[in-house]
């Protein structure tokens, strides 16, 4: 009997020796007071946590100001009930995102109105970036608020800066947190490895999560109530959208570069859009465009291959149509697989994918789908 409990015991103390206590780091340790605009003090707190080797960063309960924040590896920055950190109004204020690598496959847009390229530092700025992070995060239940910031110099002469950018990153986690009024996009992703999204609640703003280059990502259990597309991007290797409810002014889902293996499970997209849609006013609130948006080059010509697309046990209502398509020059789409989606309440075609152009998904497949009026 001896000889069996020496090993369990040995393991019994080698499981509990590695969990170490998490570490909390108070923003109003290091100067942080509530009302005012603390930008040093919470990039203080940020930047010991890491130096530490990780912990905690716990915003507690008050309104906290603040320019831009830079995120650190293995950081978790906590978001406490009633604590709200408050963008400052001052575009000016903000930083840009500067990559650390080409990312030039990811703009879009070139010669519009539109136009996202990631050497641009106006389109660049953010509230919150995460530049090239290691298993940092963000998490609540408090909330982040972009205060709709404007700027002429914007995208559209309006847009301000987004509110968070986590770029050329491994494992970044965003959880229970609050998102609203962004003055530009909530959340905007390039180059991300294994991101979760899970129970982030996103109101206002324009695009809620839009991710440029993903490989394993999930969204799941997300509240979008959004200005604009509630999830977007492209260049998507095994991407996951499940257990989410997507209410927007324009598309629920709208994937403008090639990817592949998306799969959007157990989800309702409905409509009308609780907020307007941010640039053109009340013009898209009576209604949500479509569902799922799957337009490969929609913003500009982007080469690859859409393939293992599958969209299934979906629920929609108060849109324009369920699902849209159309492939532009440089883009090739292969299969796209549709199965268990019920949508009512259309204005539009009642028709399994609406084709924008004569290129489309080579073979599209249909099973157990019904469209209503």
């Amino acid at each position: 009997m001896k000889r069996l409990l020496l090993p369990l015991l040995i393991l019994l103390l080698a499981a509990c020796s590695s969990k170490e206590t998490v570490r909390t780091y108070s923003i109003t340790d290091f100067g942080a007071i509530p009302g005012t605009v603390c930008t040093q003090a919470i990039q203080q707190t940020l930047d010991k946590a890491s130096e530490a080797g990780g912990g905690q960063v716990l915003v507690p309960e008050g309104t906290f100001l603040s320019a831009t924040l830079y995120l650190r590896d293995n950081v978790d920055l906590h978001l406490a009930d009633g604590a709200l950190l408050q963008g400052v109004e001052d575009p000016d204020a903000y930083a840009p995102y500067i990559p650390e690598n080409d990312l030039t496959r990811y703009d879009s847009g070139g010669g519009t109105a539109n136009s996202n390229c990631v050497n641009d530092r106006q389109w660049m700025k953010a509230f919150l970036i995460g530049a090239g992070v290691q298993n940092a995060s963000i998490t609540g239940p408090g909330t982040i608020d972009g205060v709709h910031v404007f700027d002429s110099r914007g995208e559209e002469n309006m847009r301000g800066p987004h509110t968070i950018i986590v770029a050329e990153a491994k494992g970044f986690r965003m959880e229970d947190v609050h998102v609203t009024r962004a003055a530009n996009y909530a959340f905007l992703g390039y180059a991300l490895e294994a991101p979760l999204f899970r129970n982030v609640f996103i109101t206002e703003g324009w695009d809620g999560i839009h991710i440029r280059g993903c490989k394993g990502g999930i969204i799941r259990g997300c509240k979008f109530q959004t200005g604009d597309d509630s999830i977007a991007g492209g260049y998507w290797e095994n991407m996951l959208i499940e257990d989410c409810d997507i209410n927007s002014s324009c598309n629920g889902i709208r994937m403008i570069m090639p990817s592949d293996g998306l799969e959007v499970r157990n989800c309702q997209l409905h409509g009308p859009g609780v907020y307007p849609h941010r640039t053109s006013g009340e013009a898209r609130r009576s209604n949500m465009l479509f569902g799922i948006e799957l337009e490969p080059g929609a913003w500009g010509k982007a080469e690859g291959t859409a393939r293992n697309i599958w969209l299934h046990d979906l629920r929609m209502w108060g849109l324009s149509s369920p699902v849209g398509c159309s492939v532009r020059e440089g883009s090739v789409a292969e299969d796209l697989t549709l199965e268990n989606i019920s949508a009512t309440e259309l204005t539009g075609a009642l028709t399994p994918v609406v084709c924008w152009n004569d290129l489309g998904f080579q073979k599209i497949t249909v099973r157990n789908c019904s469209y209503k009026r």
